[in-house]
């Protein structure tokens, strides 16, 4: 029994391999481009790093092998959603689910795609726990290199986020990936020293496509649907590179030492940049009560998040008590232009004021600042109190939940 499950092991782990290859090579017509041949290529640019430290990645694999159950997540944004794919079957996470599923069909896998359009890891470092830690993963894929700014807020809150999931109690594996938009805007050489830093498992889109697109292989709108979210084909694409790579630790499995008292016993090295967000969380309607409150109703707004905030009132008030080193808000924006604007207080100081109405392409429905940070990092009380505008308009306004930490 043990030889044979080896060797359909072995047998899947080939044919799913080309499977993805010739996946890759397709157009929507069936038939194949002679340059599409540049998938194995693209793969051995994309995983051109380091190699990292694989016993984690390692002992995920050799559980799912022995038919143990494995749950995974995905953090990251618009692309890690599904955007850009037809279906959300047809997602780059829903086909990784796929192949884990079909690769070892004796455990139980489980997915959770905290995938979430528009978003950084500023406020990935604020949803990590509830939405993922939370559920004892035992491998994680981050991707926020489009959506992260060149900026000392996202290298700080996506270290943060690095440690804090590496230290999560169910010691998940973590790779990293670089997603990339049409012109290679990116933050894959800032997260990627990171990765090195950390000695992470890391596989870069950007790094696979974009020469192909520069040499003619194909263009970008045949593996993207706007200048950032890769269409059904190049959701497969980057599938491809993600089990690509899974089947090549596959194949070195018995290469790969597994020290369990050095994994119980992991020490993370010193941290680069302040250790701010590991307490980070948000708070919504539902987990905290303002010390005053006029004009403001509880609703369902936001698609993603629940128990906001809505300003129903031209006088509408709203002011809080809370313990933090950070503050930052989370709130609705909306592309009509019917929302105000307000101003944002702490401790009676106006530190913000911020507009319910964006541009398209120029913001984000869901849009999250950093509103104030302790100097000397010490968490204090602090009062936040939020008001309309005099010079505002409208007076509709959505506060999706305070950023804490």
């Amino acid at each position: 029994m043990f030889v044979y499950n080896v060797n359909h092991k072995i047998r899947n782990r080939i044919s799913l391999m080309l499977a993805g290859i010739m996946l890759v090579l397709c157009f929507a017509t069936g038939h194949v481009r002679a340059a599409d041949a540049s998938f194995l290529p693209m793969y051995r640019r994309a995983v051109d790093f380091p190699q990292g430290d694989l016993s984690r990645l390692a002992q995920v694999l050799r559980k799912a092998q022995d038919g143990g159950e494995i749950t995974i997540g995905f953090l990251g944004g618009s692309i890690t959603e599904g955007r850009g794919a037809a279906n959300i079957q047809d997602c780059y996470v829903s086909q990784v689910y796929k192949w884990w599923y079909d690769t070892f069909p004796q455990a139980t896998i489980n997915v959770i795609n905290a995938g979430l359009g528009g978003t950084s890891s500023y406020l990935g470092v604020h949803r990590v726990d509830e939405e993922l830690l939370a559920h004892s993963p035992d491998l994680v894929f981050v991707e926020f290199a489009v959506n992260d700014t060149a900026d000392e807020l996202h290298t700080n809150s996506y270290e943060n986020l690095i440690r804090r999931i590496l230290t999560a109690d169910s010691n998940p594996a973590l790779v990293l990936l670089f997603a990339t938009n049409e012109v290679g805007d990116s933050r894959e050489e800032t997260e990627a020293d990171l990765g090195r830093y950390y000695d992470l498992p890391m596989l870069s889109y950007g790094r696979a496509v974009l020469p192909e697109v520069e040499a003619g292989s194909f263009a970008w709108h045949e593996i993207a649907q706007d200048i950032v979210h890769p269409n059904n084909r190049g959701h497969s694409i980057f599938a491809g590179l993600i089990t690509t790579y899974l089947e090549e630790i596959c194949s070195r499995l018995d290469e790969i030492e597994i020290d369990e008292e050095r994994l119980q016993r992991y020490e993370l090295p010193e941290p680069i940049t302040p250790q701010i967000y590991q307490s980070a969380h948000i708070e919504n309607a539902a987990t905290i009560t303002p010390c005053a409150e006029l004009g403001y109703g509880v609703y369902d707004f936001n698609y993603h998040f629940m128990d906001n905030w809505y300003a129903l009132e031209d006088r509408s008030y709203l002011s809080f008590e809370v313990e933090a080193c950070s503050i930052g808000i989370l709130y609705q924006r909306t592309e009509e232009g019917t929302f105000g604007q307000y101003d944002i207080y702490i401790d009676g100081v106006c530190v913000r004021t911020l507009d319910g109405n964006f541009v398209k392409y120029d913001g984000t429905e869901t849009e999250a600042e950093e509103l104030y940070r302790a100097p000397d990092g010490e968490s204090k009380k602090h009062v936040i109190t939020i008001v309309k505008n005099p010079e505002s308009v409208n007076i509709d306004f959505v506060i999706i939940g305070l950023l804490i930490s």
